[in-house]
């Protein structure tokens, strides 16, 4: 018997469904479709209890929180974790929800990210709301609330009220909008406000704001609901055109005093997005600086679904990152995977890898280039910044389970990558400075005997060697580190830093070498497709991943395009391997992960394990079916105490490994 189709309450519009974020799409047939309207509902104060807007992550904990009862009302104060030593900077937020719904509770996840990332103390406020209370009980409510802060948070709370910022969501934008003239005018210097889907104009209509025509079927807030709310805060319509209700109506004066650095997040399919640019513009033409920024595809209310939609964590990410820049952090300093340490990327599988599968008697400081030799089964593999650098070569049995600990060699260069040679003893490697043949001698001691020196004496404080790999002809490819790039770290190279230093070389087994590609910063994790017409090149430390067709009988490489962008998501692409089906196993620094992505660049899974720094893989095993992995010291000063990085790993994946090259000459 066939199952009776229903038809949702509230389907998305035709005209809004070509332009909407598909995971928001499905998101919301599955989980909002059916929801009722709250204008439709009879009102319910109970109705707050519960989020405005389902999908929102989990708060992250914080050092402390501590509720503080201004009379009226009260506010909630969030202390960030591994704090630095003196009064913390102090960012004031006020919550979204129409004037109607929300809470103390309503925006904490937000706030907990803030006060972590920027490393301030965050201040949430609990003003009252309509239809209880109206216009202007809640704008009062909001000026009481930053005027205490200011006025007591030196003693009160222990911040810096000399390094000031204030923001809010939606009808909370429109507070903080009313609070930094109000301030302006009072004399009272903030240094920056930040606002998402801020309503600036009570007044609007679909007359006024091309918004309001081309977006009033969209979800999160059609026009009705956005009249709905306007009619228990603003019932008097003489109050809706008020500068204190609609900031965007400001006297020149209070434009003038206002705060001077404005961030604007913008939801492109939102009924309120004209008047937040009209609000921009305004600002601008005040000279102040505002960074508006407008997100596609998403309607009103995204911030609030940062569980479910990749668009909203990367909203978040800008927010945080511009409140951390402005208390004098560093963007690189807010990294994803502490916004979102549980899964990065929303709808990526998350697959526990566990802890180490071998713990070396001494942690290595940097493993590098593990690489498996069937005949004798064993996996080799480099320390390369220990002092000396050295070779490990541990047996394995016919399981692929380490046979005690490895074979350690000490040696006079530090090697970063290596290969084996075919019908020749020992291994190619790229040292520090170029090309060398390795191999033991007859005193049992690892010897180089360097066969191109790339990398000149009075460069070597500029460039190092780092990865590299052999294609299907035999020929050794080895790529550069800029190692002032490298110092900076990840999403830290200044604007005008230039080219950055790193290269890629090709040596021939007839001993040519050839220059095929610069401007890396970290130029690692070689790897060709099954069919080895595509060549994978990762630079870490600018954290992208590039794909070149690659000519077989030539070697040459043409068609460079970006693959994999991890800018704003984190995590280091490193040492990567390929599956038989194409698919890319890569080691990503300071993720704690391997992710796995297909031919197409789709981010399929992440393996998750208990060291941050994941630093390369490599396939091996009776079935070579197996990744083993080696993994780095975590050197920060904020390490985590229990992170296992110096060790080896190992996943069982099912699925067949690309074997390595021999390089032949």
């Amino acid at each position: 018997m066939p199952t009776a189709v229903t038809t949702p309450k509230n389907p998305l519009h035709p005209s809004v469904l070509p332009r909407l974020d598909k995971q928001y799409a499905s998101f919301y047939n599955k989980y909002m479709a059916n929801a009722p309207m709250i204008q439709d509902l009879p009102w319910d104060p109970a109705v707050r209890s519960s989020p405005a807007v389902p999908g929102g992550a989990a708060a992250l904990p914080v050092s402390k929180t501590e509720d503080i009862n201004l009379g009226d009302f009260s506010i909630r104060v969030f202390y960030p974790i591994e704090a630095p030593e003196g009064p913390l900077p102090i960012f004031i937020w006020y919550h979204g929800g129409g004037m109607v719904l929300g809470g103390i509770n309503a925006e904490n996840p937000f706030c907990t990210r803030v006060a972590n990332s920027a490393k301030c103390v965050v201040v949430t406020v609990d003003y009252r709301m309509a239809p209880e209370y109206q216009f202007p009980i809640g704008h009062e409510d909001a000026w009481t609330a930053f005027e205490w802060v200011y006025k007591n948070g030196k003693d009160r709370l222990g911040v810096d009220v000399g390094r000031f910022g204030i923001g809010g969501s939606s009808s909370g934008g429109n507070l903080a909008a009313f609070v930094s003239q109000k301030a302006g005018l009072e004399g009272i210097p903030l240094n920056f406000m930040v606002l998402g889907v801020p309503v600036c104009d009570n007044t609007a209509t679909a007359e006024s704001y091309k918004s309001w025509n081309v977006n009033r079927y969209c979800p999160g807030l059609p026009a009705p609901k956005m009249l709905w709310y306007r009619d228990q805060y603003l019932p008097k319509e003489e109050d809706r055109s008020d500068p204190v209700s609609s900031p965007l109506y400001g006297s020149d004066e209070s434009f003038t005093s206002s705060v001077d650095k404005v961030f604007i997040a913008l939801a492109e399919l939102d009924l309120l997005r004209s008047e937040g640019e009209a609000y921009s513009e305004k600002l601008k033409s005040f000279g102040k600086d505002v960074d508006c920024r407008t997100y596609p595809g998403v309607p009103h209310a995204v911030q609030a679904m940062d569980g479910v939609l990749d668009i909203a964590r990367k909203w978040i990410k800008d927010m945080c990152t511009y409140v951390a820049v402005q208390f004098g952090r560093h963007p690189a300093d807010v990294a994803m995977e502490d916004l979102y340490p549980e899964n990065v990327e929303v709808d990526v599988p998350q697959i526990e890898g566990g802890g180490p599968w071998l713990k070396l008697n001494s942690p290595m400081v940097l493993g590098e280039a593990p690489l498996y030799r069937e005949e004798d089964k064993t996996l080799h593999y480099v320390d390369c910044l220990q002092d000396p650098a050295e070779l490990h070569i541990l047996q394995l049995d016919n399981q692929g389970e380490a046979v005690g600990q490895p074979k350690i060699y000490q040696l006079e260069e530090s090697v970063t990558v290596h290969f084996f040679r075919e019908n020749q003893p020992g291994y190619i490697c790229a040292y520090f400075a170029g090309v060398a043949f390795m191999k033991e001698d007859e005193n049992g001691q690892m010897k180089l005997e360097i066969l191109k020196e790339i990398i000149p004496q009075n460069e070597r404080s500029i460039r190092r060697f780092n990865d590299g790999g052999v294609d299907c002809q035999g020929r050794f490819w080895l790529a550069e580190i800029d190692r002032k790039g490298l110092s900076l770290g990840m999403g830290r190279l200044p604007a005008d830093y230039g080219e950055p230093l790193g290269r890629l070389w090709r040596y021939d087994p007839d001993g040519s070498l050839h220059l095929m590609e610069k401007g890396l910063v970290c130029g690692n994790g070689l790897a060709w497709s099954p069919d080895n017409k595509t060549m994978y090149l990762n630079d870490s430390a600018a954290g992208l991943v590039f794909a070149y067709d690659f000519d077989i009988p030539t070697g040459n490489i043409s068609n460079k395009r970006l693959f994999i962008d991890r800018r704003d998501l984190g995590g280091e692409p490193d040492g990567m391997v390929v599956s038989v089906d194409g698919n890319l196993w890569i080691a990503m620094w300071a993720s704690s992960r391997v992710m796995v992505y297909d031919s197409r660049g789709t981010h399929l899974k992440d393996i998750k394990f208990s060291a941050r720094n994941m630093a390369c893989t490599s396939w091996g095993g009776p079935k070579y079916d197996t990744l083993y992995i080696a993994s780095a010291m975590d050197k920060r000063p904020n390490r985590r105490s229990d992170d296992d990085g110096g060790h080896l790993f190992k996943y069982q994946v099912g699925v067949e490994g690309v074997r390595k090259y021999k390089f032949k000459g």
